[in-house]
């Protein structure tokens, strides 16, 4: 495991826009944020043996420079319930990715189903890296309901965020769905600000999307993080 500033300076120096999904979610995880269950692959072998590992269902994703917008090329396959179906993924990507550089296949434990949730942040000119949180997904752009504070964020602001969403009835066990541990979910926008705030000097914006709240905890399944 790389601590995140050699993480940073070795992508700086070999020019990329943006660290690959499962470096970000080694930044997550070193400091200290819960993520899914996952290996990267690069034969067909490793990524049987990871999906027996984590027990199935696993997510594929192919993890390319080249290829960052991975739903949209069709670069992320869900629901992977055997040996073969993984082994036909993985020469799925490889056949159809050919002429990128790829530097293997993230196989990841599937999560349950839950609230899709969204924490980001970006850098303002004037007053550096600001966090954003809301309602995740695929809607996320239609919905607008995010609100944003200044970093490095204190529990206190990040209680008062999550608070302030126009859905917060959702996050209290809205039609069936687990309620989310908000303390849970307060400590969480802390650490991503403290990263956003540690690491200014690397990082120009970050999208966690969605992470998914069930009765398990809080899972961030996508994770970008672009670099200055």
């Amino acid at each position: 495991m790389s601590d995140n500033k050699t993480l940073f300076q070795e992508a700086k120096l070999e020019n990329r826009e943006a660290l690959l999904e499962h470096e970000a979610k080694e930044v997550l995880k070193n400091m200290g944020v819960k993520i899914p269950p996952s290996k990267l692959a690069k034969t067909e072998d490793e990524a049987v043996s990871a999906a027996e590992s984590f027990d199935y269902p696993v997510v594929m994703k192919l993890m390319s420079s080249d290829v960052l917008h991975k739903t949209d090329a069709k670069a992320v396959i869900i629901d992977l319930n055997s040996p073969s179906e993984v082994r036909e993924t993985f020469q799925d990507f490889m056949t159809r990715f050919a002429n990128v550089a790829v530097a293997g296949v993230l196989v990841e434990k599937m999560v349950k189903k839950g609230i899709e949730l969204i924490i980001g942040t970006n850098t303002d000119d004037d007053f550096g890296p600001v966090i954003l949180f809301g309602v995740g997904g695929v809607l996320v752009e239609a919905i607008k309901d995010v609100v944003f504070r200044m970093c490095p964020t204190t529990k206190e602001q990040a209680f008062d965020a999550i608070n302030e969403i126009r859905a917060k009835v959702i996050l209290e066990g809205f039609r069936g769905l687990p309620a989310v541990n908000k303390n849970e979910l307060s400590d969480l926008l802390v650490k991503i600000s403290q990263l956003a705030w540690e690491y200014r000097d690397y990082i120009l914006e970050m999208d966690f999307n969605p992470i998914i709240a069930n009765e398990d905890g809080l899972f961030p399944v996508d994770a970008r993080i672009i670099l200055k």
